[in-house]
């Protein structure tokens, strides 16, 4: 049972509790935000470095434990956490590399030298207090892009991870702090409602940036919540849903597009760079559709804990059926169900709808879940008219063996990753990250782009 200051975490597939966390006060709240902004970091490159490597190391050692950890709060299946934690291992490498080069670059470099002029220095330095919001579906691993760079910049961070998965955060703290980490430098704050603890910990004076991963609606809420709360002119880099296209042109490699679609259901299809939309050129239309129906139908998904499952539930069967409806809604606007749309629960199968309306629900909106709709194209021009015309713009990509395609396709389209015969969802951790229109603002995340985000520059002229 829980009490009034505190509330449970269920697992998604047997609604068990996982867990209790307490629900902060305004109080509590105020307390870490000023603890973490008073705090400043006196590491060296060295500690970070020592911080860094017994980091990587408790997390290789522990992968199995804190693995089923994430299945337990997500319903991801046990793969899925087992490469949580791969990825969040490889990203806390990239710090290290990251710590390094922040140590030697002079930035002062890049800037004129003219000797008849006053002498130009150009220094960096950590922000006082940065704020992250991260969602449900990499509780781990995007809790990490914002702890790691900000470690790299000595700037303290606060993070409110999803109300619904708080446990990876928690045991994150854990394990940066036996590893080394100052108190105060990683803080969590916990509780639910979210929207009541975002908007009071929005409209603390004092935080410097915010960084959001998760939806289009929160993301544009925050937004203003901060200008109404006398924060507008704070840096914010929101990360927005990606509805990601990916374009299958008629010279492709059948077998490598229908791996490339394959990207719709991992993580459950939980994954912001997910395939949610195939433009699909006509004439090679049944092949694909056939290739790609029977690599998704062998697909094994259910009890998140079997090993032998690829996929575990969506985060709540809320969501489980609020995909399944709106599915139904598509075939009832002329769409065609190939596979799929069986629910148990949080538990939803891989699904495939054909000849989707492009002005269903489904697929005017992020539809987060193991679901794809396919759409035809006759040529390039329809796939770029379509994409220039979409609100979103995060990530997208093309199967095809031209060149010219697809350096075609990128340069007439915005979004912030593109991928030419691989997976729209690919990515290195180091790399900038973020897109345009509703799925950003242009900001970038990745380990070296929000390093430098987490520092502040200044001028000094010596007269």
């Amino acid at each position: 049972m829980k009490n009034k200051n505190s509330y449970n975490v269920i697992n998604p597939f047997n609604n068990k509790i996982v867990d209790q966390v307490p629900i902060h006060s305004k109080s509590e709240i105020n307390d870490i935000l000023e603890s973490s902004f008073n705090f400043k970091s006196e590491l060296k490159l060295n500690d970070k470095i020592e911080i860094f490597n017994r980091t990587v190391k408790k997390l290789y050692n522990d992968k199995n434990d804190i693995a089923k950890l994430i299945v337990n709060e997500t319903g991801l299946s046990i793969k899925s956490g087992l490469y949580e934690v791969k990825r969040a291992i490889n990203c806390f490498q990239y710090c290290i590399k990251e710590s390094a080069k922040l140590e030697e670059t002079d930035l002062t470099k890049e800037f004129s030298s003219d000797p008849s002029l006053p002498e130009l220095t150009v220094h960096t330095e950590p922000l006082d207090l940065a704020v992250g919001i991260t969602p449900f579906n990499h509780p781990l691993n995007l809790v990490v892009h914002k702890v790691g760079p900000a470690i790299v910049a000595g700037a303290p961070i606060v993070i409110k991870p999803s109300e619904k998965t708080p446990l990876t955060a928690i045991k994150l703290k854990e394990i940066l702090i036996d590893s080394g980490l100052p108190e105060n430098f990683y803080n969590v704050i916990l509780g639910t409602p979210p929207k009541a603890i975002t908007d009071y910990l929005l409209s603390y004076p004092d935080y410097d940036l915010v960084s959001f991963t998760g939806g289009v609606t929160v993301g544009k809420y925050i937004a203003r919540k901060m200008a109404n709360s006398g924060n507008e002119m704070k840096k914010y880099i929101p990360e927005l849903g990606g509805n990601a296209i990916l374009v299958i042109m008629d010279d492709c490699d059948i077998e490598v597009a229908a791996d490339l679609a394959m990207g719709a259901f991992e993580n459950s299809g939980q994954r912001c760079t997910a395939v949610r939309r195939i433009l699909l050129h006509t004439s090679i239309s049944k092949a694909f559709k056939e290739k790609f129906y029977s690599l998704a139908t062998k697909i094994k998904y259910g009890d998140p804990m079997n090993v032998e499952n690829d996929m575990g539930t969506v985060i709540t069967s809320e969501q489980a059926d609020l995909i399944y409806r709106r599915v139904n809604d598509a075939i009832k606007e002329g769409a065609s169900l190939l596979t799929g749309n069986q629910v148990d629960g949080a538990v939803y199968s891989p699904t495939i709808l054909n000849n989707v309306n492009p002005s269903s629900e489904i697929v005017q909106r992020e539809t987060f879940g193991p679901v794809v709709s396919i759409m035809e194209i006759n040529n390039l021009d329809d796939a770029i008219q379509y994409i220039r015309n979409d609100r979103f713009g995060l990530a997208s990509g093309i199967a095809t063996k031209s060149k010219k395609n697809a350096y075609r396709l990128f340069n007439n389209i915005c979004v912030g990753q593109f991928s030419w015969n691989g997976r729209p969802g690919y990515r290195t951790e180091d790399a900038p990250f973020g897109g345009f229109k509703d799925s950003g603002n242009g900001e970038k995340e990745g380990v070296v782009l929000m390093t430098r985000a987490l520092r502040r520059i200044k001028t000094f002229y010596k007269h």
